[in-house]
Parts: structure tokens; C-alpha cells; sequence
């Protein structure tokens, strides 16, 4: 009975009983979020505890970009390495420009 006044006093404040409900539910969300401790920007917790070391992360993303994209990988010497995009564009990365991103991976991991 309780429910039932608390749902006809969200749909006297809206012409639409459509903007009470999603107002309602975005509440919970919210309240069960809060409680959970969710903190990152896709609702879940990270699987991992800790951030991954570089080279785990490295090839995580690889893997990832190779799978979703069909970006491919070649080495061309040690510490650089030619990337082709799916669209044929072609540009070259150092272990260093790899090494700043993870970086900025760990510097935001926590947030």
C-alpha cells in the first residue's frame, strides 16, 4: 500500500507517468551505485585489483584493437612498431609513446 501512494505522488508531480518511473529508476541506480562503490564510467568494478604491469596492458590492448578493429601490428625493429588501420592508414609508434599511455593508464586507474 506504501508503494502505491509513494507511485501516485511521483506521477502528481509529472504529466507523464513515463518521467516519474525513469525519474525513479535512475534514483535506485544511483542509490544502488553509491552502495556498491562503483566508480568507473561503464557501471562495473574492475576485475583487476591492481593495475596490469606494461606488458600484460600492452598486449591486452593489442589483442583488443586487433579483435574490435582489425587494426594489425608489425614490428619493425626493436622499440618501434607500424600499425595499419582497417581504413589502410599507417603510422609508426615508439615504446616510448607506449610507455606514456600506460602512464596516463595508471595515473587514472583509481579514479
Amino acid at each position: 500500500m506504501a508503494i502505491l501512494k509513494q507511485w501516485s505522488n511521483l506521477n502528481m508531480a509529472f504529466k507523464n507517468i513515463n518521467t516519474a518511473i525513469n525519474q525513479e529508476l535512475g534514483r535506485i541506480a544511483g542509490v544502488q551505485h553509491h552502495a556498491w562503490g562503483i566508480r568507473n564510467p561503464s557501471g562495473e568494478k574492475s576485475i583487476f585489483d591492481k593495475p596490469l604491469e606494461f606488458e600484460p596492458w600492452l598486449l591486452k590492448g593489442m589483442n583488443r584493437a586487433y579483435e574490435k578493429y582489425g587494426t594489425e601490428f608489425e614490428t619493425v625493429c626493436p622499440g618501434l612498431m607500424r600499425i595499419k588501420l582497417k581504413n589502410g592508414k599507417i603510422f609508426l609508434r615508439t615504446l616510448e609513446d607506449f610507455k606514456r599511455e600506460y602512464e596516463e593508464y595508471k595515473a587514472n586507474y583509481y579514479l
